[in-house]
């Protein structure tokens, strides 16, 4: 807590100060947030929900592609990429997340793409060409978002056409050899019909350079597994960017009271593998240095035997209409998404074939529909109910070459859910509103599991309900939500709030044994939130301050853990097997304040600090107290003292905007940004030679807009300092890496917009 009493001290006492001053200046913005889904629009700052709401301006000045990007802005919420596979999240939100890229394990953050929730990974860390705002909610959201949000949920929606004609174009360059062209074009065909097309091509090569750097002297067991004999095998740039996006749209409105809208994306991805960095780990070496390779200085040079590759493809269609009633709105949203995925990485970051993920192919399919009802019984009750289903089909084929062996496996998920949800808002008075809601939820899963080894390199003769073992299961829950919120005047709300959330259970489909498999079918995790908020503006509106402060008890936590089986020489010759079981409990605490201030009609700054203490009260079955083997008594003792793997403590940053206009009717604007994270650990035992370092990223632009004309030039750089930081790092007998993380970069971008 000593990282930030100062920074809390110094927020406090700079808006205490400007509480009693007047400043002339302009009123901030007023947010309207549609995460709530209610008839009538609902401002950011009267909701008894922790939300930052991100508009497209914001996320036009900030240069942010994708949700990572947003993330920063953001906090207590690490929006950080997949380490291994192209477009994949591992997000977490005030702590709970999931880290790692098994798919059969459900998402705690949700993601909602103009009402449709994703339930794949891959392909999750979406772009941000052409959308119109983000809504990032904190802590569990069970009433009217839905499923498996137990740490939070990211709302995104994407620009409609207006019914107006408009065109939009965006070029921008930098180093890398970036190019990125995006097109939106919009107008009426008819008095009742309009249409927008929006495309988007983005280019760039990789960060790293894969030009066999280091040395290697081989041992017999690098010879054994394959290694690079030459030395100068495949090179090139890792991760480059190959990424298009099509995106057209309809929107029909018959009447006044009808508005039908219709949305296409078409979306291809061949964007390099993972740019996984092999190091020497001082504290024990490990097979990549004991076969002889030595890792390269440069932190951004690598050596893989493996170039890789990845291919996505993902086709999304959505239809939605709203029916306007004499007393609110009737709501439909129905959407098909198609996803196929091939990929080839190196996973273990040397010359040699230790770990290569190799040819992967991956299928998903999903239809979602919600129906619902927004509306007012009277002048003091708003109210939305509903209904909604969602069910997806998935095929994942992971292949494992290891030099000495090259096996593969599959697993085969049908996934279907049903939710009936309704919320209330009632006004006691004309200061007190409370909010009750509540969702049921029923979840149906099953899953045929080939484990890795039982197939066909290219998974020919592991397809079908006779290929594997079967597994099936059902969960249901009532997730409650109780709010009261008052206001004190008309520019300060308080508010406190009860939410649950549950994730259904799940099956390990990396499972590494037979037995494995059987028994990891853990129970449904649940969380429980209390928070207390207060939301106000100051100075006429031109003074924002907002602070949330939270406690959440997280029960049933699904982990790999050892539990006990009968002893058999074969399956179990230590009594005890690594499992999926609900093996934790665990209390997370935190704080979070947002602001944001008008200093004068020109200069505008925000920001935001998050602190999260997130740690286990109970964890069963973790061998945690670094002697080999698990004692009852001792590992329980040190796995509570655990903390959350891959949350950072303290996360905040700032933004200062300036503009100046012309005398000749042009404008020059000047932003810059710093973002911070707090050092965290990447796995759960809290290893030290894999802790990624707290590290702050400063952002800069500068912009000049022409006189009477739609035609902006923005010269940017991002990470300006070139920081060096990593978004995960692994260690294990094999090897130790790292991955992801930015140099500093720099561009010009143009854009031009007409109407």
């Amino acid at each position: 807590m000593k990282k930030i009493s100062s920074l809390l001290i110094a927020i406090l006492i700079f808006n205490t100060q400007l509480f009693g001053q007047e400043i002339e200046n302009s009123s901030i913005e007023e947010i309207i947030v549609t995460s709530q889904k209610r008839a009538n629009a609902i401002a950011a700052q009267d909701l008894p929900v922790s939300v930052t709401a991100i508009s497209e301006q914001l996320i036009i000045d900030s240069e942010s592609l994708d949700l990572t990007d947003i993330g920063r802005m953001v906090p207590n919420a690490t929006l950080h990429p997949s380490a291994t596979f192209a477009g994949t999240p591992n997000f977490l939100i005030r702590g709970i997340g999931v880290s790692g890229t098994t798919r059969s394990l459900d998402p705690t953050v949700g993601i909602i793409v103009d009402g449709v929730y994703l339930g794949f990974p891959v392909g999750a860390n979406l772009d941000m060409f052409d959308r119109e705002s983000i809504e990032i909610l904190r802590g569990p959201q069970g009433t009217l978002l839905g499923r498996n949000v137990t740490g939070g949920a990211i709302v995104v929606r994407t620009k409609r056409p207006t019914g107006e004609f408009g065109a939009k174009v965006d070029v921008t360059v930098g180093d890398y050899s970036r190019r990125d062209l995006s097109l939106s074009v919009e107008g009426p065909i008819s008095d009742t019909v309009s249409a927008k097309i929006a495309v988007m091509s983005r280019e760039r090569d990789g960060y790293w350079k894969d030009n066999n750097g280091g040395s290697m002297v081989p041992t017999v067991g690098a010879i054994a597994r394959g290694y690079d004999e030459t030395g100068q095998g495949e090179s090139g740039t890792k991760p480059d960017v190959d990424l298009t996006i099509i995106r057209p749209m309809l929107l029909i409105q018959p009447s006044e009271n009808l508005d039908i809208t219709f949305i296409g994306e078409f979306l291809s991805d061949k964007s390099g593998t993972a740019n996984s960095r092999n190091f020497v780990n001082n504290d024990a070496l490990r097979r990549t240095q004991l076969f002889g390779y030595t890792p390269p200085e440069d932190r951004y040079e690598i050596n893989h035997n493996l170039m890789g590759g990845n291919d996505l493809e993902i086709d999304t269609f959505i239809g939605e209409f709203n029916l306007q009633t004499d007393s609110g709105i009737l709501t439909g949203i129905a959407s098909y998404r198609e996803l196929t995925y091939d990929s080839s990485t190196d996973f273990d970051g040397s010359p040699i074939t230790l770990f290569h993920f190799p040819n992967n192919h991956e299928e998903q399919e999903q239809q979602t529909f919600e129906l619902r009802y927004a509306g007012s019984y009277s002048e003091n009750i708003d109210y939305v109910l509903g209904v909604s289903y969602f069910e997806q089909e998935m095929f994942v084929g992971e292949r494992r070459d290891f030099g000495v062996a090259d096996i593969a496996g599959v697993t085969e998920l049908s996934h279907d859910s049903i939710g009936i949800f309704a919320e209330l808002d009632y006004l006691i008075n004309d200061k007190t509103k409370i909010t009750l809601g509540a969702r049921w939820t029923e979840e149906s899963k099953d899953v045929i599991f080939n484990a890795i080894g039982s197939c066909e390199k290219d998974f020919s003769s592991c397809s079908g309900p006779s290929s594997g073992l079967m597994r099936s299961g059902t969960y249901d829950d009532t997730t409650p939500k109780i709010a009261v919120t008052h206001s004190l005047n008309e520019d300060v709300n308080i508010y406190a709030s009860y939410t649950q959330g549950f994730r259904s259970g799940s099956f390990d489909a990396r499972a590494r044994t037979i037995d494995s498999f059987l028994n990891s079918q853990p129970g449904p995790e649940e969380v429980t939130s209390i928070e207390l908020g207060l939301k106000s503006t100051f100075n006429d509106g031109k003074v924002l301050f907002n602070v949330a402060l939270f406690q959440a008890d997280y029960d049933d936590i699904q982990k790999l853990a050892l539990e006990e089986c009968d002893v058999n020489i074969d399956t179990c010759p230590s009594g005890r097997i690594q499992r999926l079981i609900n093996a934790a409990k665990a209390t997370i605490e935190g704080i979070e304040i947002e602001t944001k201030l008008s200093v004068t009609d020109q200069f505008s700054i925000e920001g935001s600090l998050g602190y999260t203490d997130a740690g286990f009260d109970e964890f069963l079955g973790f061998d945690a107290d670094g002697v080999r083997g698990y004692d009852p008594v001792t590992d329980p003792i040190a796995a509570a003292a655990l903390k959350f793997e891959r949350v950072p403590e303290l996360t905040y940053n700032i933004m200062a905007n300036y503009f100046q206009p012309l005398a000749n009717g042009a404008e020059l604007d000047f932003r810059i940004s710093y973002s911070y994270t707090d050092d965290f650990y990447n796995n759960a035992l809290m290893t030290e030679a894999i802790k990624t370092d707290s590290y702050g990223l400063l952002d800069a632009s500068v912009s000049y807009t022409f006189a009477q004309s739609g035609l902006k030039l923005t010269v940017f750089g991002k990470n300006i300092t070139d920081e060096d930081y990593h978004d995960f790092a692994l260690d294990n007998v094999l090897t130790s890496l790292t991955w992801g993380g930015v140099p500093d970069t720099y561009g010009l971008r143009l854009t031009y917009s007409f109407d």
